[in-house]
């Protein structure tokens, strides 16, 4: 793990170092407000990361403990004394720090007072959603001790609010793209017995990663070069460590067509990876796959619709709005 303070023992400034089995516990902790506002900073997810991506990383998690409760988790890796959060742009959409609504100032405070201390001269973070803890908190606490600060735009995702029924959502759409999805599903209805299905719990999800591996690999080369043998124990990994994992299939005529790989987190669907039967795509399956999960999410009740980074056309199309993706560099030694 690269600490070397033991993990648990609280500091006189209140910090202590964690691994990811005591995140979790502060996660699940009775009484826990802290809010891990990205699924891609949930435990689990850090550590399918860590194992197949960065198995010699020199992890550096630190929790900021009162007498009541943790107030904030610090997930980070450092590197000659430059520190990044866990996880990277290429498979992690966005990433942030981890604290309670109520204390977010005072852990980000005492957490620039905790870096310098430990001899962390750099930070360099993203990427980063504009109303994540570092942004919104963290680069103004430095920028008040003087630190110099550069942030730079680097990505977009698109989201959108997901209404409380269907018909509320086709009429957000584009008369156009309205027409589209409606004709679209009329003519997959028309041709073929069709079925979507979200697989949640973890045996099933088990069973049906190789029907989601072979369609993803199946609809276009560079995404089958994509999932290489790495990537693949990156997914597998994924479904067994994080359990708000589902997978939507579009089943025609009795075999998979499409389907998408989700994380149910927070009130949201994150969509973070699709793929599809290219021998159908003159029914346009690898659409209305991910137009079919935005249906089941608005029957679950979900608040948010999340396309993660990309500016494919299709995330235009079904409603989503763009959020710029930052990346945030601090230089601890400059004041």
């Amino acid at each position: 793990m690269g600490d070397t303070e033991t993990a648990g023992a609280v500091r006189a400034d209140g910090f202590a170092a964690d691994t990811f089995e005591s995140v979790s516990g502060c996660q699940i902790a009775a009484g826990s407000h802290l809010r891990f506002e990205s699924p891609f900073v949930l435990p689990g997810w850090m550590r399918a990361w860590q194992e197949v991506f960065a198995p010699r990383a020199s992890l550096w998690i630190r929790s900021l403990r009162t007498a009541e409760r943790v107030i904030g988790i610090a997930p980070l890796c450092v590197e000659e004394r430059t520190a990044r959060l866990i996880g990277d742009a290429d498979v992690c959409d966005h990433l942030d720090l981890v604290c309670t609504a109520d204390r977010r100032r005072e852990f980000c405070d005492a957490l620039l007072d905790h870096l310098r201390g430990a001899g962390i001269r750099r930070l360099d973070l993203n990427p980063l959603r504009p109303d994540s803890v570092v942004i919104q908190e963290l680069v103004p606490a430095a920028r008040a001790r003087g630190y110099p600060v550069s942030i730079a735009e680097e990505d977009v995702l698109f989201e959108m609010d997901l209404p409380a029924a269907w018909e509320d959502y086709l009429r957000i759409l584009s008369g156009k793209q309205r027409h589209e999805v409606r004709r679209k599903l009329r003519r997959l209805e028309t041709h073929a017995a069709t079925e979507f299905r979200l697989v949640q719990e973890p045996p099933a999800i088990r069973a049906a990663l190789n029907d989601f591996l072979a369609l993803f690999r199946q609809n276009r080369p560079d995404k089958a070069a994509f999932m290489d043998d790495r990537m693949e124990g990156y997914f597998r990994l994924l479904a067994e460590y994080v359990p708000e994992t589902r997978i939507g299939f579009l089943a025609v005529d009795g075999r998979p067509a499409a389907a998408v790989w989700c994380c149910d987190f927070g009130g949201t669907r994150y969509l973070y990876n699709s793929g599809y039967d290219a021998d159908l795509s003159h029914l346009s399956v690898g659409i209305l796959c991910k137009v079919l999960s935005i249906r089941d999410g608005i029957a679950r009740g979900l608040a948010k619709y999340d396309f993660l980074k990309g500016e494919e056309a299709y995330k235009h199309h079904l409603g989503g709005k763009p959020v710029p993706i930052y990346r945030c560099r601090i230089d601890l030694s400059g004041a």
